[in-house]
């Protein structure tokens, strides 16, 4: 209010003088009330949380938000950090060879089904650990398989992160696939799992809510199985039983992931 002398007008003036005063409240109030509001932002129901979970293998790598979290297809590794394969080791058995690391190591493990007469080349069911710079055992191979799902009564939520076609002469196409699963056991409280697997293409499409193996056809007569172990998920600091959806997609971003999947793409039939 003015703190000059009094002005006394005729009745009209008077009405206006208030219904300014009353203006003058109501921007007051309006100016206080807009100072407490926050700007509305909208919401973007596919962002990935990116707040960090278990410590980085790389600083550098970080995860781009985007996938509704649906079972669907996403985008493979930063093509700009693909790896240089060229000083890489190559191991090979029954016909099939891949490319690994030079400071990775494949060796034989005591397998109860194998051929106890036959040395481990020589025995296509052999199972062979593929071991990291650190000794860590983050994915097994056997050129042929008898392993099936019996006594399997779980069921499984699928999510496919990565579905990436092998260039190799298979029998039947495969590819690189990459499935974030929810596994229901009865009796139990549920597990959340990935699994990075060289699998026969048409398999893949039909991985559904009942166990499936995973396997690749590379020639006839062959069934050959190349999966990443529990041990990805937790030598990069996840609970490799309950790895959430968004850290299957830091695992994605990991160099081991990405080595890990360089071996599988590498994987070709002997001529």
């Amino acid at each position: 209010m003015s703190n000059g002398p009094e002005v006394r007008t005729p009745a009209r003036p008077t009405v206006v003088a208030r219904a300014v005063g009353v203006a003058s409240l109501l921007c007051t109030l309006l100016v206080s009330g807009c100072a407490e509001i926050a700007p509305w932002v909208p919401q973007d129901s596919r962002t990935v949380d990116s707040t960090p979970i278990g410590p980085p293998q790389d600083p550098s790598e970080q995860r781009t938000a985007g996938d509704s979290g649906t079972s669907t297809t996403s985008a493979s590794p930063n093509p700009e950090k693909q790896i240089n394969t060229a000083d890489w080791k190559t191991f090979t058995t029954q016909g099939l060879s891949f490319k690994y690391p030079p400071d990775w190591n494949i060796e034989e493990d005591d397998c109860r089904d194998c051929n106890a007469t036959a040395k481990p080349l020589a025995d296509p069911f052999t199972k062979w650990d593929i071991e990291d710079a650190h000794g860590n055992e983050i994915a097994e191979f056997r050129a042929d398989s008898a392993t099936g799902t019996d006594g399997d009564i779980s069921t499984y939520q699928r999510t496919v992160l990565e579905s990436t076609p092998v260039e190799a002469n298979f029998l039947a196409p495969a590819a690189v696939v990459f499935e974030h699963f929810v596994l229901h056991t009865p009796g139990k409280d549920p597990e959340q799992k990935v699994l990075l697997m060289l699998n026969d293409a048409a398999a893949t499409e039909v991985r559904e809510a009942n166990p499936a193996l995973s396997f690749f056809r590379p020639k006839k007569d062959f069934s050959a199985q190349l999966t990443s172990s529990d041990d990805l998920a937790e030598e990069l600091g996840f609970n490799d039983d309950q790895v959430s959806l968004a850290a299957a997609r830091k695992i994605m971003q990991s160099r081991d992931y990405r080595l890990l999947r360089e071996v599988m793409l590498s994987m070709d039939v002997e001529k």
